[in-house]
């Protein structure tokens, strides 16, 4: 019996749910990332799990970003480090090299913005990465207790998270609810500070995980959520669920949610 392919396609779709699926920096694929639009069009699409970043600005504040100069997104070769946060969200942060002039009114969020889009949708978890370029600006200490205060009303709803694992770490030592941790090489899983951390999520790239590992089998993964990211293909994001991933990180949201 022949198969409509657009058929087979719709129901590679439908296997995913929104607890299988992060929004990599918002709805990225569509909109400029880590803006309160790209955020918010992720979760109109379905997302109950989103990412973004967080740098620091001169004045040691939290912004919403990714890169610690201005010129990918905001189209300024300038550090972040050395503006205040007063005027950082005052540029745009339209990625136009990327999407053209469609969102150069979209600006920098100041890192409170999160805080109004959680108490606005109390079912959608936020993995707030703190980016590890901050810490030689701010050191962790600092960065832990801004973001923690910041986000402390909608700290359930939230995950600390970084490549640094002393920052998860001081995320954990505060009591953070919960915690998540990037690993830089897959054999970082055998760090003691990982077993320390006691990550519930942990994030890898999903070109790092080994072809033979059997993911059900390790003991840590059974304790925590395994993330993959940089996911764009469907029948590979089925088969790392298969393989034992809980939950696949995607810039295209829309489409493993089957709305697009």
């Amino acid at each position: 019996m022949d198969i409509d392919p657009m058929t087979a396609i719709n129901k590679t779709k439908v296997s995913f749910n929104a607890s299988q699926l992060v929004a990599h920096r918002g709805y990225r694929f569509k909109y400029p990332e880590n803006t309160k639009l790209s955020l918010l069009k992720a979760i109109e699409a379905g997302a109950i799990f989103i990412e973004l970043d967080v740098q620091f600005s001169r004045d040691k504040l939290p912004i919403i970003y990714h890169d610690c100069n201005l010129l990918r997104v905001s189209g300024k070769n300038k550090s972040v480090f050395n503006i205040n946060r007063s005027s950082l969200i005052t540029e745009t942060a339209s990625e136009s090299e990327r999407l053209g002039q469609t969102f150069q009114l979209e600006t920098i969020s100041p890192l409170e913005d999160l805080v109004s889009i959680l108490t606005q949708n109390p079912t959608v978890t936020a993995f707030v990465e703190l980016k590890d370029e901050s810490i030689s600006h701010c050191g962790r200490e600092e960065m832990i207790n801004k973001t923690a205060r910041i986000l402390y009303e909608v700290a359930e709803n939230t995950v600390i998270m970084s490549f640094d694992y002393q920052l998860c770490l001081k995320a954990r030592e505060i009591s953070w609810p919960q915690v998540g941790v990037v690993l830089e090489t897959w054999s970082d899983l055998n760090c003691e500070i990982i077993n320390q951390i006691e990550p519930d999520y942990i994030f890898v790239d999903q070109e790092m995980i080994p072809r033979d590992c059997d993911l059900k089998s390790c003991e840590l993964l059974q304790k925590s959520n395994l993330v993959a990211y940089e996911i764009d293909d469907i029948q590979i994001g089925n088969n790392l669920l298969e393989r034992g991933v809980d939950i696949l990180e995607t810039y295209e949201i829309g489409k493993f949610l089957g709305i697009s």
